[in-house]
């Protein structure tokens, strides 16, 4: 298994791309608005994801599902991704998100399903051989987000404001985590600090994401508390 950030940056990101993964290239976790860009810098196209899951409906996690919408009806021969949402997100991510921008009453496309092959994703599910896990997340009251194991072997903690029971639950027996990071302590998202009250075992499996522009100005408080950086278009193989 390959994972790859198609970006590691914030929402406000500039230096680098919104903070979405690609599972063995072609199973997108988060559509951002700049993942199709990303794709474009490396030779690729929404035409190369055949799956699709979301983890909450901010922009930076689904700010290019109209693109990839229009191009495969449009350019690339009316093909659908698979589009995998929890239940929490099937009506709103259409409602409340897409449906203003991709209800097109001229060509009859009036509901998600008409760009989209649709699946709802249980608790536990698998997409091409790969199993999941949705991990609930605490980020902006009232509003669903999760995270995700894979595998039973990576724990992605999606978009969340420090929960440690969490880590402990879900990283314990994880090989690696990938963990959302800030770099100021409140809002909606963990903080470098909050992660540095973490158990020692922990701290070292952690890879940073999600994080700011300025994390140059931050490696070292990370690095003496033991944690490493995701990076944008690195492969990470996972051996079987």
């Amino acid at each position: 298994m390959t994972l790859e950030f198609l970006g590691v940056g914030s929402a406000f990101a500039k230096v680098n791309y919104q903070n979405n993964l690609l599972i063995n290239g072609n199973i997108l976790i988060d559509c951002g608005g700049s993942a199709g860009r990303s794709l474009s810098d490396t030779g690729r196209s929404f035409e190369n994801i055949d799956h699709i899951f979301i983890t909450h409906t901010h922009a930076d996690h689904i700010g290019g599902m109209e693109e990839c919408a229009f191009l495969n009806k449009f350019f690339y021969g009316g093909r659908k991704a698979k589009l995998h949402l929890p239940p929490e997100l099937m009506a709103p991510l259409w409602e409340h998100s897409l449906r203003g921008g991709l209800e097109d009453v001229e060509t009859g496309s009036m509901q998600l399903e008409d760009y989209f092959e649709v699946v709802e994703a249980d608790r536990h599910f698998e997409i091409e051989g790969v199993r999941f896990e949705i991990v609930p997340t605490f980020h902006v009251p009232d509003k669903f987000c999760c995270g995700l194991k894979i595998n039973d072997r990576i724990y992605f903690s999606g978009d969340t404001r420090f929960t440690p029971e969490m880590v402990e639950r879900y990283g314990s027996d994880a090989e690696i985590i990938y963990h959302d990071c800030q770099f100021f302590t409140g809002g909606i998202h963990t903080s470098l600090d909050e992660l540095a009250t973490l158990p020692e075992n922990l701290r070292h499996k952690t890879w940073l994401m999600h994080y700011g522009d300025t994390y140059a100005e931050h490696k070292e408080k990370a690095r003496q508390a033991g944690f490493r950086w995701a990076k944008q278009h690195t492969v990470y193989t996972f051996k079987e």
